[in-house]
């Protein structure tokens, strides 16, 4: 996977202060002193991975999708410049866990995750969680206990991967791992020691045009139905709360006003498609 970045500058307009007293002057000094201390000027970086629909990067090499829409709306009406970077996941992941101003989307909220970042507010509806083989094998997987029988492939430290893991599944018996999420139905279709992937019903249209398949040539094995892919747009730790709740203010006016909403329906008839069998 290519590393993909953007940089995207606001332009603000300038405030000039007249005071008309040394008197109001020395109060304004002494509010500067006291009050935090954040400049709107410091950037936000965002990262993110290839996931489409909703982080989708083109033959142009541009970034779109659906989550790239709603994080690029947000950004427009916050007071940060911000850079957008498309990373594989592993990485994207990891670098949000460490640096200050650093922000991830479209990030699946987890229990155990939650003590991890700070959140600032929800980018898509619930989605669940499924299992998929190829249309021309029988599996029988009846419950969830049933696909342990089989090994199936999973993008290491995704909502499939840890989810699994919460579930019993074990890595190297059940499991097999990998870094790139572009694998994924490539390896199903290639490696015969692969029988399953798990992934949404939304985002398996794409994977299997990327490893040159149809989406008909797949089969819906097993809806993992308490495992919801709620997907979110978060920070890292160090990021200060002052950001958070500047950004979490910008997200949510998006769906006060209709805005959501619009990015919702330009990207419903892709949705749907890609639901079609």
């Amino acid at each position: 996977m290519p590393e993909i970045t953007i940089e995207c500058d606001q332009q603000k307009n300038n405030t000039l202060v007249y005071f008309k007293s040394p008197s109001a002057l020395s109060i304004f000094y002494f509010l500067l002193l006291t009050l935090p201390i954040f400049s709107f000027a410091e950037k936000i970086t965002l990262v993110t991975e290839h996931l489409p629909p909703y982080q989708v990067l083109t033959k142009d090499k541009k970034i779109t999708g659906f989550a790239t829409d709603v994080i690029t709306q947000t950004m427009e009406r916050s007071d940060y410049t911000y850079s957008l970077h498309l990373y594989p996941w592993v990485r994207s992941y990891n670098l949000a866990l460490q640096k200050k101003n650093l922000c991830i989307f479209s990030l699946a909220r987890l229990a155990y995750r939650e003590k991890l970042f700070k959140w600032v507010g929800p980018l898509s509806e619930i989605n669940n969680t499924v299992i998929w083989g190829l249309k021309n094998k029988y599996y029988g997987i009846k419950t969830l206990d049933d696909a342990k029988n089989y090994t199936i492939a999973v993008m290491r430290d995704d909502i499939t991967h840890i989810g699994l893991l919460e579930r019993g599944f074990i890595e190297g018996e059940h499991l097999y791992v990998l870094d790139d999420a572009n694998s994924l139905i490539s390896m199903l279709a290639s490696r015969p020691e692969i029988d399953l992937i798990v992934a949404d019903d939304l985002t398996i249209g794409y994977r299997a045009e990327l490893a040159g398949m149809k989406k008909n040539e797949l089969q819906r094995v097993f809806e993992i139905e308490d495992l919801p892919l709620d997907f979110y747009f978060a920070c890292s730790l160090q990021t200060d709360d002052i950001v958070i709740e500047h950004l979490s203010t910008a997200l949510n006016s998006l769906y006060l006003d209709g805005t959501y909403d619009k990015i919702w329906n330009k990207w419903q008839d892709k949705f749907s498609n890609e639901r079609k069998p």
